[in-house]
């Protein structure tokens, strides 16, 4: 019915194994920034419903609004979820105190820019990737509009200074093989 990622991936820094006054999805939770919907499913298990009855129980018991009222829903329906590797929902929790999500094997796929990061100055990478998507404009040539000026600006000293930019070169990699570009 639905693909979410986990919140954390570290039982040590984990939100809802510690603090959730309410019941969450497998030992760590799910985090709703990111999620893939089946919507023919949903409706099918009228989903609605239960998202109503859920919140008429716990509101006066959540903290993340719709994410905590989703943690709730698939703790007594876990068969409903795919959950998927963090590098889909890829945050600047993943990056800003410890390496937390292991992307090795495949990089990056989707960024998250959870509580204004794609805005702010707080982690570099997120507002530079953020700012070469926004100026690129659709047809025209994705390595001189995009991917160059992504490179130049993953390669400031703020960026390479900053505790998420050391994933700057993945998500280079991946950018480039995404468009089928080299520099």
């Amino acid at each position: 019915m639905a693909a979410l990622t986990p919140e954390h991936e570290n039982e040590n820094i984990g939100w809802y194994n510690r603090f959730a006054r309410h019941p969450f999805y497998g030992r760590l939770g799910v985090n709703s920034g990111v999620m893939l919907m089946n919507l023919t499913r949903m409706r099918e298990f009228h989903w609605e419903k239960h998202i109503l009855s859920i919140h008429e129980e716990y509101k006066l018991r959540i903290i993340w609004g719709d994410q905590d009222i989703i943690n709730i829903f698939f703790y007594y329906y876990p068969d409903k979820l795919f959950v998927m590797p963090c590098e889909y929902n890829y945050r600047p929790d993943h990056c800003m105190y410890m390496s937390t999500c292991n992307m090795t094997h495949s990089g990056v796929k989707l960024m998250h820019g959870i509580r204004g990061y794609f805005h702010t100055d707080k982690q570099p990478l997120f507002k530079i990737i953020y700012e070469s998507m926004e100026r690129y404009q659709l047809g025209s040539n994705t390595n001189t509009n995009f991917l160059m000026p992504l490179r130049t600006g993953l390669n400031q000293k703020s960026v390479n200074e900053s505790s998420c930019g050391k994933i700057s070169t993945e998500v280079l990699k991946m950018a480039t093989k995404l468009f089928g570009n080299s520099f």
